[in-house]
Formats: C-alpha cells, sequence, structure tokens
C-alpha cells in the first residue's frame, strides 16, 4: 500500500508542473530566438524527431507496445493535429509578438475547452463557467487593445492557438481513461514530426520571397544548413521536450488536476523572464493587467469545477 502522506503527493505534484513549464518556456523562448534565421518547419522537425525514441521508451517502461495501435487511432491522430495546428500558430505568433503576451493568450485555452464541450461532447456548462468565459475574453481585449495603435494582428495568432489546443483538450476526454498517457505522448510527438514534416514539403524549397512579417516569414522560408551553435539550440529543444511530458504526466498523476492545474501560470513568470533576459520584451501595464484577468477568471473556473457546480 502507498503509505506516501498526501501533502508529499501534492508537493511533487506542484514540483513536477512548475519544472514541466519552466522547460516548456525555455523551449519557446529558444524557437523564438532562431525564429529570426530558420524556417519553423526545420526546427520543430528536429524538435520533435528527437522525442520520438524517448517516447517509445517510456510507452515500453509502461509496458504498453500492445496498446500503440488502438482502435483509438482516428481520435488520437485528429487530436494530434489539432494540437499541432495550436503548437505552429503559438511559434507563428511568438515570433513577432512578446512572449509574455503569448503564453498569457495561451491561458484563454480553459475558456475554449468550457465553451466547446457542449458542441463536441454534450456536456452542460454551468453559468459560473460562461461568466469566467466572458471575463476572461475581457482580459485579452485589455491585452491585445483592438482598435487601437498598440494592436498587433499576430496576437490573434496565439488566440487560435489557444482555440485549437483547446479542441485537442477536448478530444482528449473521447480517449480511453485505461489508455496508458505514454501511448497518447508518442502518437502526439509522431503527429507533430510528419506535420512539421509536411510543411517542409511545402515551404522548404524556398519557393515564397520574404515579406519582411516574422510570423509569415518564419513559416515560408526555406530551409538552410543550421550553423553549428543553432543546430545545437535545436537539439537542446528537442531533449527539453523529452523532459517535459514525463513531468507534466507525472504533475497529474500525483494529485487531482484542480490542485495542479494552477501551478501552469508559473508559465507566465518564465516567460516574463525570458523576455526581458533574451528579447528585451517588458510588459506594459495593460498587459499585466489583463494577463491577471485571464489568470484569475481561469482560476475562478478551476475551483467551481472544483466544487462541481
Amino acid at each position: 500500500m502507498d503509505t506516501i502522506p498526501l501533502h508529499d503527493h501534492r508537493l511533487k505534484a506542484a514540483l513536477s508542473i512548475c519544472m514541466a513549464m519552466i522547460i516548456a518556456v525555455s523551449c519557446d523562448a529558444i524557437v523564438k530566438h532562431l525564429s529570426a534565421h530558420y524556417p519553423i518547419h526545420l526546427v520543430n522537425t528536429i524538435r520533435f524527431a528527437l522525442t520520438l525514441p524517448s517516447g517509445l521508451y517510456l510507452v515500453y517502461r509502461q509496458q504498453a507496445l500492445t496498446r500503440l495501435f488502438t482502435s483509438q487511432y482516428g481520435v488520437l491522430i485528429t487530436r494530434g493535429v489539432l494540437i499541432a495546428l495550436g503548437n505552429l500558430f503559438f511559434m507563428l505568433a511568438a515570433a513577432t509578438i512578446p512572449l509574455a503576451d503569448g503564453v498569457a493568450l495561451f491561458f484563454t485555452m480553459p475558456f475554449f475547452v468550457a465553451g466547446l464541450v457542449p458542441f463536441l461532447i454534450g456536456e452542460r456548462v454551468p453559468l459560473i463557467r460562461w461568466i469566467t468565459i466572458i471575463i476572461g475574453f475581457i482580459g485579452v481585449i485589455v491585452m491585445t487593445r483592438p482598435g487601437t495603435s498598440m494592436f498587433q494582428k499576430e496576437a490573434l495568432l496565439a488566440i487560435l492557438c489557444a482555440f485549437f489546443y483547446g479542441m485537442g483538450q477536448v478530444l482528449t476526454r473521447r480517449l480511453d481513461p485505461t489508455l496508458p498517457t505514454a501511448v497518447t505522448a508518442l502518437w502526439q510527438s509522431s503527429v507533430y514530426t510528419f506535420f512539421y514534416m509536411v510543411l517542409a514539403l511545402i515551404f522548404g524549397f524556398g519557393l515564397i520571397s520574404p515579406s519582411g512579417n516574422a510570423s509569415l516569414d518564419f513559416l515560408t522560408r526555406g530551409w538552410i544548413m543550421p550553423e553549428l551553435p543553432d543546430l545545437g539550440l535545436m537539439i537542446l529543444a528537442g531533449l527539453l521536450s523529452c523532459f517535459q511530458i514525463p513531468f507534466q504526466v507525472a504533475g497529474y498523476r500525483y494529485a487531482e488536476s484542480s490542485f495542479v492545474a494552477p501551478f501552469e501560470y508559473t508559465a507566465m513568470i518564465w516567460a516574463v523572464f525570458y523576455g526581458i533576459l533574451i528579447f528585451g520584451d517588458i510588459p506594459d501595464s495593460a498587459t499585466i493587467i489583463g494577463a491577471i484577468i485571464v489568470a484569475a477568471a481561469g482560476l475562478v473556473m478551476l475551483r467551481f469545477d472544483k466544487k462541481k457546480i
């Protein structure tokens, strides 16, 4: 029998999620740095291909090799493509807007999940959720300031990211709960790799002239041979990604999601840190206020979900 005290489980959960967030934002910072010279399909093909061996090893460790070719492969592929689209839109946004802005906008994902579940899987959405969704998107308006000179259309890409991630998370609820997490993770890594290889076939020949828009050029730039330090950063991002998923999975295994999920907001701290340290991006007051509104609405939603109201 497991005799580890509950508070020890929760401490492990919190530390695991915080570590996963550090790794995730570190990878985002690396990819944003590389976006000035390389195409996203080059960077992420290398990055996610490196996660495949470790993913297969985790499947082996969970003794789940026989579950790899599950009858739910259609849901796994669809979910994988949706989340891959989310990843693409986030990285294209991050090529232009400050990293902290992109991460804050990504945290609108729970509102998309709450809004989509009644249409995709038939769950009833309580009134309090609709109220927090509205409040959350007020925070987005404060951050992005549409209709003013401060508005950047690339911020809409980060919102699209949250939408597609949200759709992917809704489909996660359709998966067999007994399906090992390592199997789901390996399918996701495989879809990521194939997705970016397809983009490489479309854009990698460099047939599209530079537009001067950082986000668009990050997508359409042709493949070039990376310089050794940059190749090292791509490999580092891949190796870090190998550790992110196990930490994230461990966090949600050690404690209930209503306790664990708020620790994902520590990603904002690291996004601000990297933004200032590497890119010289200092959040203004509107960004800070909007991010606080989004985070507060998300935390309220989690609290009421815990009470099942």
